[in-house]
């Protein structure tokens, strides 16, 4: 198991990072996300299709993370004492990129596709998969999501803001 899983760890943080858009968020989805795996290796019966197991449970974790933001508010130390923190690789490819900022402006459901769909390059069929739903439901929400980035995307570009 542990073999399996190293390899993909790297992996595994960015895609997290990706979707909740936070470093110690990220880390600490993945270590949760190692837990779980660990504590259900039994029910990983062919180990060929660990990845996609394994993106299953992580992607559930940053889910459970996502939904939790909605009901407490977070306040980083840099925010209520003025301080600087340590550089956040993923906030700052998001501030710093205007497509991942479109992409951090969608709703969690549709983020998580076009994560998954576009930066980890699986199947809409792969992705369904990864979250328990219908391709049907998948293919909704990236035509949502997309839709969604046009419109703020083409507004940017109307206020006068390169794209």
């Amino acid at each position: 198991m542990l073999d399996l899983a190293d390899g993909g760890l790297d992996r595994a943080f960015r895609l997290a990072g990706l979707i909740l858009g936070d470093q110690s968020e990220a880390e600490d989805a993945t270590q949760d996300a190692l837990v779980r795996a660990w504590r259900a290796a039994a029910t990983l019966r062919d180990p060929s299709g660990f990845d996609g197991w394994f993106d299953r449970i992580l992607v559930n974790v940053c889910r459970d993370r996502l939904r939790r933001r909605g009901k407490v508010r977070l306040l980083t130390l840099d925010a209520v004492a003025g301080t600087v923190v340590v550089d956040d690789p993923f906030r700052r490819v998001y501030a710093d990129d205007e497509l991942l900022g479109a992409i951090r402006a969608l709703g969690d459901d549709e983020r998580v596709v076009l994560i998954l769909h576009f930066w980890a390059d699986l199947t809409l069929e792969a992705v369904g998969a990864r979250l328990d739903w219908p391709v049907g439901t998948v293919k909704s929400r990236l035509n949502r999501g997309l839709k969604a980035m046009r419109r703020q995307l083409g507004a940017s570009e109307r206020d006068g803001r390169p794209r």
